[in-house]
């Protein structure tokens, strides 16, 4: 599967040859991988959010702190028949429902959209044990370093993701309480804008923001084709680029070029 990832070109690509006859001799690792991620895993299935529904979506959780808004937002559905929301939906009968934050590593999210967070992979147990959620975006963010994913992708080689969850306000939910002193019962308060769960069915997730270093806009025209060769071959054309650069310079002192030159400038009464 690695394997077959490394060799997949970008979509774009993929999707103007579709109708060639030899499409699949050409494609066929790729196509079928495609069709197991897009067809066949359909809980959750993942949905693009338009530009002008992130207000919307960030209003969930006011954010207090400054913090940089999201290249893009993808949210979370699930099917109809999903077991695991029939489950949610269930326990929080009777419960109100709150939207946090958590921060997490680029390769974790695989594991985290399909199998939802996991208070026992959770590493940090600072104040106790469970999975750690925040009611301000800039405190999940650092959690969230840069990683590097499939260098084909429209959303750019270096993301970083945060999850935005709803979870069923439950007694069992540490909050922050101004009333206890942390450092004489850690075990029965967190730090203000943190929310600790220690029950995984509590947890579901619903968006994901997505921080990307460098966006790039999906190109159907021909000349992309070119753009895309230079981009995925930077030492040869920078050599490419140092060739030309030296032929111009040499021709500016040959005196049969500098002569036409001349005469071309007085033709066209550019002088």
């Amino acid at each position: 599967m690695r394997k077959t990832v490394e060799l997949i070109p970008p979509l774009a690509v993929i999707f103007r040859e579709l109708h060639e006859p030899n499409v699949y001799a050409n494609y066929g690792p790729a196509i079928d991988l495609l069709h197991w991620v897009l067809i066949r895993l359909r809980d959750p299935y993942i949905k693009s959010i338009s530009k002008e529904n992130y207000d919307s979506v960030l209003r969930k959780v006011p954010s207090e702190m400054l913090v940089a808004a999201p290249n893009l937002i993808f949210q979370i559905a699930s099917a109809k028949q999903s077991t695991a929301e029939e489950k949610w939906k269930y326990n929080g009968q009777g419960y109100s429902t709150l939207y946090a934050y958590h921060g997490s590593r680029l390769e974790n999210f695989h594991s985290i959209i399909h199998y939802g967070l996991q208070q026992n992979m959770c590493k940090n147990s600072l104040f106790g044990k469970g999975i750690y959620l925040s009611s301000e975006l800039g405190v999940s963010l650092p959690y969230s370093p840069i990683g590097y994913g499939w260098g084909g992708s429209v959303l750019g080689s270096e993301l970083s993701c945060v999850a935005l969850c709803e979870f069923i306000n439950h007694p069992t939910i540490k909050k922050h309480n101004s009333a206890i002193k942390i450092q004489n019962t850690l075990s029965e308060s967190v730090p203000d804008k943190y929310y600790l769960v220690t029950n995984s069915d509590l947890v579901r997730i619903r968006y994901l923001l997505v921080y990307s270093q460098e966006v790039h806009p999906t190109r159907n025209n021909e000349s992309s084709g070119l753009l895309d060769w230079f981009r995925q071959h930077k030492l040869l054309t920078f050599m490419l680029g140092y060739v030309i650069l030296l032929a111009s310079v040499g021709l500016t002192h040959n005196k049969q070029v500098e002569k036409y030159y001349r005469l071309f400038v007085q033709k066209t009464g550019l002088d």
